[in-house]
């Protein structure tokens, strides 16, 4: 019964933020997310997305609509000095409009703070990132530096021994004094997970973004998201000790 109240206030909260819409468009979302436990301090990440809108909402047309509209390539190092926090330095490159003339191109770093919280049993997480961004204009060439601060609040839970509820909400803000506007963006996430074994997970659930593109205008993604979560552990002599 829970993940089923989960998931109404989820799509409440997108509902309302759909009133005020300019542009919405649905698509599908396939993700890769692995880590690499180096040892009790330190692991690696690599987070991969593509994504795909496949349709207007406003104006269907499904032999027109869907493209290739972004790529996202996140590669980072992590210091865990306690079980419940973590340091972050992560390379980003993105790309949108992937394979057409009118291309975005983003070299990114970014530097995050993780905490964690056991409520009952629900596991929380607190995120705070600051991402140093160099996004590409193709007119006059230049890559200038630009920079803001995103926090994001996520939880999961157990439904049975090997599947599991997830959620998240992010909040993006531009830190730059040449940004038009400082709230920017909006990443909310909803998902039914399944442990395959003990390195890999499935989940598949909505996600929902929105970017500000103007006053009173945003542009609003609806993505069904497919996720395959991969944990190596290479420090079994650590383990074992």
């Amino acid at each position: 019964m829970r993940k089923f109240l989960v998931f109404w206030i989820f799509m409440i909260l997108l509902e309302s933020q759909a009133k005020a819409q300019n542009k919405t468009i649905a698509g599908v979302f396939p993700t890769l997310d692995h880590t690499g436990v180096l040892s009790s301090k330190w692991n690696y990440s690599v987070y991969y997305f593509a994504a795909f809108p496949l349709l207007d909402i406003n104006k269907p047309d499904l032999s027109r609509d869907g493209y290739f509209h972004l790529l996202y390539a996140e590669h980072a190092l992590s210091f865990v000095p306690k079980d419940v926090i973590s340091v972050t330095g992560s390379y980003v490159y993105q790309r949108g409009n992937v394979v057409y003339p009118n291309f975005e191109n983003e070299n990114r770093f970014y530097v995050q703070t993780k905490i964690k919280q056991r409520v009952n049993k629900i596991n929380l997480v607190h995120r705070l990132r600051f991402d140093g961004r160099f996004v590409y204009n193709r007119i006059d060439r230049k890559a200038p530096f630009t920079h803001r601060l995103r926090y994001l609040i996520g939880f999961d839970m157990p439904v049975s021994k090997r599947s599991y509820i997830t959620a998240y909400e992010e909040v993006f803000f531009n830190t730059h004094k040449e940004a038009s506007k400082v709230y920017g963006e909006n990443w909310a996430y909803a998902a039914y997970g399944v442990q395959l074994n003990p390195s890999n997970k499935l989940e598949a659930g909505i996600l929902y973004v929105t970017w500000n593109t103007g006053i009173k205008s945003w542009y609003h993604q609806y993505y069904f998201q497919l996720t395959w979560i991969n944990q190596i552990n290479f420090n079994k002599k650590e383990n074992k000790s």
